[in-house]
């Protein structure tokens, strides 16, 4: 069958297919009278439309098509749909009674702003009005109505709903429990005012939060990195505002967890890695073979770690040097050999080695390394480990002649991923338009239809600006 050129032989060749999927996937391309066909075609069998509400994959004009729907129990699944646009939802709040219903637009992330405020200004359900408390596209506005209406009822959600404004914020960590000012300190727009109200603080469960603030001034974060509590050091340790000092005292605390956050730093200077290096907790070592600030001569130190995890992270450092990746390379441990094969810094000829290796994690690596010879990649194409052949199709200079063949393989995911390969051409994907999986056709009708209609916009655009 010939590639489609036009939106409306692409509809045509998915209505006559009477396949539910592929009229989902046109659905958008369609003009008014094709719509009516294809909601026929999708929505024909009650057991269908159930299916498209729920789907995440469904297209919003199908969602939005659906909203009109009597149906309850369709109802109930376009309304746990995370992909039911804006305008469905309207539809479906408008004139509902039902509060089970209304509770699950409340918390969807789609919601409207007017939905949400309406709810929170004039609903009475407190399900519902916790539930628009802690969605995170909840206006300030509907916010502020929930801290007046009920205070203090919903400050849990409040607290760790990221739109909370921060006058709200400030009210609810004046009158929170521990933990709920913890959270206020935890929160991406916690204001100073109340970061300086936290000094104070003598609960660990709000110390632990504050110690990783790189707002708190220097003398605080000294005094915090002497408490009695661990999470409280470990916050310091891990606060880009402490000062070299604390690190280095941190560096020597007792607790590894302590000391796993300082090796764990973008800023830690080599000075400081000498120790660490000699750390008896494999995971301090771990995160300082991963540090890129860390010395030739200390990678090649970690390299000999009688610990693979740590040979692993050196393997993983995008300082390693060529020469040390050459040693890892030969390392007894898979898991070790496999991190050199995914290393960006990795050369053609240790790649060329590796791809005789008989473990499945090296041979991926290999296979979705961008530096692999065509000559491999068309080898590990048919391998039978299905992680190497999508390592193949994940390559992203793996060309059209190495794919191709791939286009019959056995597991339907890869198929899917190679309708978004920008090598293959159009003719290669519609050969996949009649496959036996039904996402895949789908995607593949998905993919025509954006494409045939970008172009006709393209083309609208060119006989407006030529106009005018």
């Amino acid at each position: 069958m010939a590639v489609p050129v036009q939106a409306g032989e692409l509809v045509a060749l998915a209505l006559k297919s009477r396949d539910p999927f592929a009229a989902a996937a046109v659905y958008d391309a369609a003009a008014a009278e094709q719509r009516r066909q294809l909601e026929q075609v999708m929505f024909g069998e009650r057991r269908n439309a159930l299916m498209f509400a729920r789907w995440e994959h469904t297209p919003a004009g199908v969602l939005q098509a659906l909203a009109g729907t009597p149906d309850s129990a369709v109802k109930v699944r376009l309304d746990k749909n995370p992909g039911t646009p804006t305008q469905a939802l309207s539809s479906l709040y408008s004139g509902e009674k039902q509060t089970a219903l209304i509770g699950l637009i409340a918390q969807h992330p789609h919601a409207p702003a007017s939905v949400l405020e309406g709810i929170a200004e004039f609903g009475t359900d407190v399900k519902n009005l916790k539930a628009v408390s802690g969605n995170p596209v909840a206006s300030g506005r509907a916010i502020r109505m929930l801290a007046q209406r009920r205070p203090g009822l919903f400050d849990g959600e409040l607290a760790a709903n990221p739109s909370t404004p921060a006058d709200v914020l400030e009210q609810v960590y004046r009158r929170g429990n521990a933990f709920i000012r913890a959270a206020v300190i935890a929160h991406p727009g916690c204001p100073l005012c109340v970061i300086e109200q936290a000094v104070n603080e003598r609960e660990v469960v709000v110390l632990r939060h504050l110690a990783r603030d790189k707002r708190v001034d220097v003398h605080t974060l000294a005094r915090l990195a002497c408490h009695a509590d661990a999470a409280v050091r470990r916050g310091v340790a891990a606060n880009p505002a402490a000062p070299g000092a604390l690190i280095k005292a941190l560096a020597k605390d007792e607790v590894a967890a302590v000391r796993r956050a300082v090796a764990a730093r973008d800023d830690l200077t080599p000075a400081a890695m000498p120790r660490l290096a000699r750390d008896p907790d494999h995971w301090v070592r771990q995160w300082l073979a991963r540090n890129p600030r860390a010395p030739k001569a200390l990678l090649q130190q970690l390299a000999e770690d009688g610990e693979a995890d740590v040979r692993r992270a050196v393997a993983r450092n995008p300082g390693c040097p060529r020469t040390l990746l050459g040693q890892l390379a030969a390392d007894a441990d898979a898991w070790v050999r496999a991190a050199v094969a995914y290393q960006a810094n990795t050369t053609i000829g240790l790649l060329r080695q590796l791809a005789a290796d008989a473990a499945v994690d090296v041979l991926s690596g290999v296979a979705s390394h961008p530096r692999t010879p065509q000559a491999i990649l068309q080898r590990l194409a048919q391998f039978p480990e299905a992680d190497v052949r999508r390592g193949v199709i994940l390559n992203r200079r793996a060309k059209r002649s190495t794919l191709r063949p791939l286009l019959e393989d056995p597991y339907y995911l890869h198929r899917l991923l190679l309708i978004g390969s920008p090598v293959l051409n159009e003719k290669d994907r519609w050969e996949l338009h009649d496959d036996p999986d039904q996402t895949v056709r789908f995607a593949v009708f998905k993919w025509f239809s954006d494409r045939l209609v970008q172009g006709t916009r393209h083309q609208q655009e060119a006989v407006v600006i030529g106009v005018t």
